[in-house]
């Protein structure tokens, strides 16, 4: 029972960060389709002990994964083939920074795929890892309200 309630606790953090997600794109006048958070929101809200759920991987590779992107785009030009270039070469500066966090790399494949703008780094990327990073941590402190007949021991 103790873990159904963390789970749910999860959850609606996870819909909840979706939810301001979908908002801020929507201020932000970025289409939904080229913002790479979703992913990233399952992991650091579902299993925030996780190593790639913690801040300096989810904003360290976000940026990273943005570089590549872009390196390969100014190299080969946006494309299919760009795309997987991309993605390889951000998996590689992950692992150099030791910054893995795997749901970064459509970073990558958004940037070198569609020729995106160089601004994207910014936002919605740097802006948005850096407040999911924040968000997730703050959220994860709520579980330490809950009830301790409901929390899950650690």
């Amino acid at each position: 029972m103790r873990f159904v309630a963390v789970w749910i606790y999860r959850a609606v953090g996870a819909g909840l960060a979706i939810a301001v997600m979908e908002l801020l794109a929507r201020i932000g006048d970025q289409p939904l389709a080229r913002v790479p958070f979703v992913t990233s929101i399952v992991l650091t809200m579902a299993m925030p002990d996780s190593e790639p759920a913690q801040p300096y991987p989810v904003i360290a590779a976000h940026l990273l994964s943005s570089v590549a992107g872009f390196a390969v785009l100014w190299a080969l030009g946006p494309g299919e083939a760009s795309s997987a270039v991309a993605v390889g070469l951000a998996a590689l500066l992950m692992l150099c920074c030791r910054a893995m966090h795997p749901p970064a790399g459509v970073d990558a494949f958004l940037v070198a795929g569609f020729g995106l703008p160089m601004s994207w780094i910014v936002n919605p990327v740097a802006i948005g890892a850096v407040l999911l990073a924040g968000y997730s941590r703050v959220w994860v402190l709520g579980e330490h309200r809950l009830p301790r007949y409901l929390r899950a021991s650690r």
